[in-house]
């Protein structure tokens, strides 16, 4: 896995490195599942698919708001059993595309060749609950998953 070097003023795990990684400000390496070859980077920016104004570009249904409450909530998702996530299920699955229960995901979602730190500040932001004034594009109406 390559190290990319980190944005100037931002701490190795942080709420603002996350953001950046959402935002693919960091960018991130990924490619689709099954493929060897990697995708561009505006490709892959967690922001391109989850908000509230993407849709996913083959079903036409939107991909799930990736929040702490989607996050964190116990639900059925991707046709599986009842899961929740936490950093480490998270953290696999953008390295693997499978699920908290080993139910893989839609093949669109690529997988990361992400590092543990920005894995971990992804995690942080994304289930830290932002202030009114924090990514519009996070809020809205909540989206059924996959």
């Amino acid at each position: 896995m390559v190290a990319l070097a980190l944005l100037p003023g931002l701490a190795a795990v942080s709420t603002e490195r996350g953001k950046a990684v959402y935002l693919g400000k960091e960018p991130l390496r990924g490619r689709i599942r099954g493929q060897d070859d990697l995708l561009p980077g505006e490709a892959v920016r967690c922001v391109n698919c989850h908000n509230p104004a993407s849709k996913d570009r083959l079903s036409g249904k939107p991909s799930p708001r990736i929040d702490g409450p989607w996050l964190l909530g116990t639900r059925q998702r991707h046709g599986g059993p009842p899961s929740s996530y936490n950093e480490r299920s998270f953290c696999k699955l953008l390295r693997s595309g499978t699920d908290p229960v080993y139910v893989l995901v839609a093949r669109e979602m690529p997988i990361y060749e992400v590092d543990d730190e920005q894995c971990a500040s992804l995690w942080k932001f994304l289930t830290t609950p932002p202030p009114p004034e924090r990514l519009p594009e996070r809020q809205g109406a909540a989206h059924e998953p996959h």
